[in-house]
């Protein structure tokens, strides 16, 4: 068996648990071929980044209704983040209006898109957001009003939902905890609200994944596949997801 690198190692290890509520140290170690101790250190790193939980002989997934917050999700597949976040920047015309999600990787959006110094108009919930335009004369940023949480670094609740009512946009861009042949899904009940009413308010929905997220089901529905217009991904989704695509209509984009 061909030996894995640490990164790919804790990738499959999330994939695993995508699939399966808990792994045991013991047949990780055997299917990688490395010792336990090595699976443990793995396992270790992924808890510290807050991505798995630790139990006795081996770890468990995330619950259905939590996931890491956004300073820990910056630290998680940077490089694919940042692919997706890239190639989905060159997919905005100039002049467009733009109401972005808050979150790690349409963070990363921002800042890409930020580079090309071209004329838009974004209304975000996210502070980073705000900041990634900041300075850049042709970009009008209009900043939600709601409760500011920390730990998403942007702003929730009625007061943004029903401000978000007073515009349209041509684009929404936002991201997700997860997606499935069927449905796109989150964890957090306040977020999903939000990019329900910026996909309503939109012409058409941009949606920013890393492969992570493949298969993985959170708690809340936030959209089906037939509601996403564009989909950029850092690598091929399965076969079966990628049937569903087709079916729903969703233009796919790989990252190069």
């Amino acid at each position: 068996m061909e030996r894995l690198s640490k990164k790919q190692r804790q990738e499959r290890i999330l994939q695993r648990l995508g699939s399966d509520v808990t792994v045991r140290i013991m047949s990780l170690a055997e299917q990688f071929d490395v010792t336990t101790e090595t699976i443990r250190r793995d396992i270790d790193e992924l808890t510290n980044k807050g991505l798995v939980s630790r139990t006795y002989g081996g770890a468990a997934s995330k619950s259905l209704i939590t996931e890491p917050n956004i300073h820990q999700r910056r630290q998680a597949n940077v490089a694919e983040c940042k692919r997706v976040a890239h190639h989905a920047a060159t997919l905005i015309e100039p002049g467009d209006v733009l109401m972005i999600d808050s979150g790690s990787t349409t963070s990363h959006f921002a800042r890409a898109l930020a580079a090309r110094m071209i004329q838009l108009t974004v209304l975000t919930n996210c502070l980073p957001i705000v900041q990634g335009f900041g300075g850049i004369p042709d970009v009008h940023v209009i900043m939600c009003p709601g409760d500011y949480r920390d730990t998403e670094n942007g702003v929730y609740g009625h007061q943004t939902t029903n401000f978000l009512n007073h515009f349209q946009a041509n684009v929404a861009i936002i991201g997700a905890g997860g997606i499935t042949e069927n449905d796109i899904t989150d964890a957090d009940v306040e977020a999903s609200w939000i990019k329900r009413k910026m996909i309503e308010r939109s012409e058409k929905t941009l949606l920013l994944l890393d492969h992570g997220k493949f298969g993985k089901r959170m708690f809340n529905n936030v959209c089906s596949l037939k509601e996403i217009d564009d989909l950029v991904v850092d690598k091929k989704p399965s076969s079966t997801l990628n049937r569903a695509f087709k079916a729903a209509s969703v233009n796919l984009h790989v990252a190069k």
